[in-house]
């Protein structure tokens, strides 16, 4: 049991944030404590602080396990794990995260090893400024986890810690791309500071979107029904055979505890920049630069091709890869119009999309500096490019500061 015990709550309520427009109910950090101080730099959008840079170690983190295709599982099952064996299997990775103390404004949230080299991620407002932060390992090891760097606009931070008990494996990470809702998920973490609880459900929704500490909105949120709390922020949100597939970071809740609706920030986004954090110390986000519609039946008709699927161009930002690219959007179309005399983006790397979500997820699993190759359609024409991404610029994303 962490030192903060649970039966009272020492850091008081978690400070609301403002709600997405599909959902009415508030949208709350799922860490305990710095009510106060967390509240305030929402407001001001400055929550977290500066990059704390350590360059001993720039190994990037390991590559995904990929699950059996949907056709092989199809024709072979893969053998279920018990959530029994799933837990017991991952809880030793799964830490206890605090920042200060109770009495002063402290913060408790949960992470999780993430390779055998002692690193270990987390939420940036579980973090806020701080160096560094007390990680408690299931068997009472409690080791100094110093900040490698934060990053708001994924909610991450990534932690090095030196001690790590000799028998604990770190979690392996999956994919978040090819998720299903309905798919079975596992969340570990310290809700209330009652460590390595676990709480088991589905995937109850895809591409949702929220507001990170630093007021960017991250797309392609996994929402999930299993139970997150206060202490949950940080922790890992897995899969039926134990893999990563996103971080918890929020809840819906209009009494402030679980209301069955929590999210993750998809383990496909946090990769390249936990891995951008590693090697330089400061987070990189892969950008394409372009603002996007969906193609629905009704604009696919208005184009005169009902059959087209995909994103229609309807903004590129002139110091992006696409306009180097030569994408070209629709010139001033309403929302109420169909978008004429630009691109549509139908394809990204040979992969059909249906919306600015899948075009989204495919440029933020990516790094800096990778190709990407678009399919366009314009006057019914088809043609590719290959794009550069670049490091997305800081104004991009990030809603006005709440007055």
């Amino acid at each position: 049991m962490p030192p903060f015990g649970p039966r009272t709550n020492p850091y008081g309520p978690p400070p609301r944030r403002r709600p997405p427009r599909w959902l009415t109910g508030a949208l709350l950090p799922a860490v305990i404590g710095g009510a106060v101080a967390l509240g305030g730099a929402a407001v001001t959008g400055n929550l977290g602080g500066d990059t704390t840079v350590v360059r001993t170690d720039t190994t990037p983190l390991p590559q995904p396990v990929d699950a059996p295709a949907a056709a092989a599982r199809a024709e072979a099952p893969a053998p279920q794990r018990t959530v029994q064996s799933v837990v017991a299997a991952s809880s030793p990775a799964v830490v206890t995260v605090l920042v200060g103390r109770a009495e002063a404004g402290g913060r408790l949230g949960s992470g999780f090893l993430v390779d055998g080299r002692g690193r270990v991620l987390t939420n940036a407002h579980v973090i806020g400024d701080a160096p560094s932060a007390r990680v408690l390992f299931e068997d009472g090891t409690e080791s100094e986890g110093r900040v490698l760097g934060t990053d708001e606009s994924t909610d991450l931070a990534v932690l090095q810690v030196d001690g790590v008990p000799p028998d604990v494996r770190p979690l392996p990470l999956g994919r978040s791309q090819g998720l299903v809702v309905g798919d079975p998920v596992i969340a570990i973490g310290n809700p209330f500071g009652l460590d390595r609880t676990a709480t088991t459900g589905i995937v109850s929704a895809l591409k949702r979107r929220i507001t990170a500490p630093n007021g960017f909105e991250i797309q392609n949120i996994v929402q999930t029904d299993a139970a997150i709390n206060q202490g949950n922020s940080g922790g890992p949100l897995l899969d039926a055979t134990g893999r990563v597939l996103g971080i918890n970071t929020q809840i819906a809740s209009e009494s402030g505890g679980s209301d069955g609706i929590g999210f993750a920030v998809p383990i496909d986004t946090i990769r390249p920049v936990a891995d951008a954090i590693v090697a330089t110390g400061e987070a990189a986000h892969a950008w394409l630069g372009v603002t996007g519609r969906q193609i629905t039946p009704a604009v696919a008709r208005g184009l005169g091709d009902p059959d087209v699927r995909g994103v229609a161009v309807v903004a590129v930002d002139d110091r992006g890869p696409a306009k180097a690219a030569g994408v070209v959007a629709a010139a001033g179309v309403p929302d109420t119009e169909v978008p004429r005399g630009g691109d549509l983006i139908v394809a990204v790397d040979g992969r059909p999309v249906e919306d600015m979500a899948d075009v989204s997820l495919a440029v933020s699993s990516r790094a800096v500096g990778d190709r990407l190759t678009l399919t366009l359609q314009r006057d019914g024409d088809r043609r590719q490019v290959e794009v550069v991404l670049a490091d997305r610029p800081d104004d991009v994303g990030v809603s006005p500061a709440a007055p």
